[in-house]
């Protein structure tokens, strides 16, 4: 591999429930980016990112549930550093081994314990995560836990799914959430006292089911910690 994967410690952690551990992401891995809309909503991700949130080259941050790096290395370029954390080994093998490939120096894989969150570093600029949260049980204390590893005046973006039926995954195994409506996510910033809270749509994911087509809104919603 290109670079080290780290190992996040056990404590002070947001607990995952044994629903989620069930979820083997590593044995998808190494197809993950074969999906063509899931590099096209990463793409969408970091453009609403780059619009709202505006991201400076002095910039440390955190991607939360980083998968293979899709959001990470198109961010890589803009900051001076991301640590890219995600629960499967086998995802940060992917994107270990892009780093490698590509000689991006400026990434840093984290690995987070499956039982748990872990011990996060902290003092980060800007906190980043994509189609993570509808995994996470207890989404309002993590959220929480983002507002505590930021900067004063840090930033917070979270793109996930818009509230749906429950038909977007072909395996429910692992989601705690069929998405989240709009109100729902701003008021877990706020209630983990983030400011300036808003949420502007990043895309409809298209999927056929029943032989009908299905539009899927993913919105992101930002907030900022107060200086």
């Amino acid at each position: 591999m290109g670079s080290r994967v780290y190992l996040a410690g056990s404590s002070n952690g947001v607990i995952m429930n044994n629903q989620q551990m069930l979820r083997d992401f590593d044995s998808v891995a190494a197809s993950w980016d074969q999906e063509p809309r899931r590099v096209q909503l990463a793409r969408k991700v970091v453009d609403a990112i780059s619009c709202e949130a505006r991201p400076l080259q002095a910039m440390r941050v955190l991607d939360f549930g980083c998968g293979t790096g899709l959001v990470t290395l198109a961010l890589a370029s803009q900051v001076q550093e991301i640590v890219a954390a995600d629960s499967s080994q086998g995802m940060l093998e992917q994107l270990a081994n892009k780093l490698g490939a590509s000689g991006i120096s400026n990434v840093q894989p984290f690995l987070l314990p499956l039982d748990g969150a872990g011990q996060l570093p902290d003092r980060f600029d800007l906190v980043v995560s994509s189609m993570t949260m509808h995994h996470i049980a207890d989404v309002a204390t993590l959220v929480k836990r983002f507002n505590s590893i930021l900067k004063p005046g840090g930033q917070l973006c979270i793109a996930d799914l818009e509230s749906e039926d429950g038909s977007f995954h072909d395996d429910p195994t692992g989601i705690q959430h069929n998405g989240f409506a709009v109100s729902e996510m701003e008021h877990y910033f706020c209630d983990a006292g983030f400011r300036s809270v808003r949420s502007v749509p990043v895309m409809d994911i298209l999927k056929t089911r029943d032989g009908q087509q299905h539009r899927y809104p993913v919105n992101m919603t930002i907030g900022r910690r107060e200086d």
